[in-house]
């Protein structure tokens, strides 16, 4: 098996791209930033961008894809199987993120977690089709994807609740809420 070394100079100037583009996010809303912008802070010219980026979108994305889906996906590959554990680790990594840009992009969290809601929905649904398969090998394939589209809009939306109007940490809301919901979905 070979494996591909990147380029650490790649590494490097998407690494300072991002964490300049995070800046100006901070002061500007999405709207009034451009790749101007993102490369007067990150000292390289729209070439470099371009070199890595399509737009101030890709970027954005390429952001999320770094921070939450990582850690997304080191939590899951934890678990073959889909159970209440799971669910309460996924709940609160993505209660965690969103706080977090929330928090730390004020001025566009409301695009960034717009954003991240989808990226994190659709690497969810992804997550929860292969784990459903592992439990349900012989079960039809589109049961299993309309399944596990169904646990991740649900545990997004979750999320996205939590943010907007509890006090309660995320623990502590998942530790509240998940029982009974367990309990009344398998007993509907």
């Amino acid at each position: 098996m070979s494996t591909t070394k990147v380029d650490p100079r790649i590494i490097r100037t998407k690494k300072l791209l991002v964490e300049a583009f995070q800046e100006v996010s901070r002061e500007k809303d999405m709207a009034q930033i451009t790749v101007k912008d993102i490369t007067e802070r990150a000292t390289v010219n729209r070439a470099t961008f371009y070199a890595h980026f399509t737009d101030k979108y890709d970027i954005l994305d390429y952001t999320l894809s770094v921070t939450i889906l990582k850690d997304l996906n080191d939590t899951l590959t934890i678990s073959e199987m889909i159970n209440e554990a799971v669910i309460s680790e996924v709940f609160i990594a993505i209660a965690h993120y969103m706080s977090e840009v929330q928090e730390s992009c004020k001025k566009n969290s409301e695009t960034f977690c717009n954003q991240a809601h989808k990226r994190i929905n659709n690497e969810l649904e992804d997550i929860f089709t292969i784990m459903l398969r592992n439990s349900y090998p012989d079960q039809d394939i589109d049961i299993l994807v309309n399944s596990a589209s169904f646990l991740a809009a649900g545990i997004c939306g979750l999320g996205r609740h939590w943010l907007d109007t509890s006090t309660l940490t995320a623990e502590a809301f998942i530790e509240k809420n998940l029982p009974f919901l367990i309990h009344h979905i398998t007993h509907l």
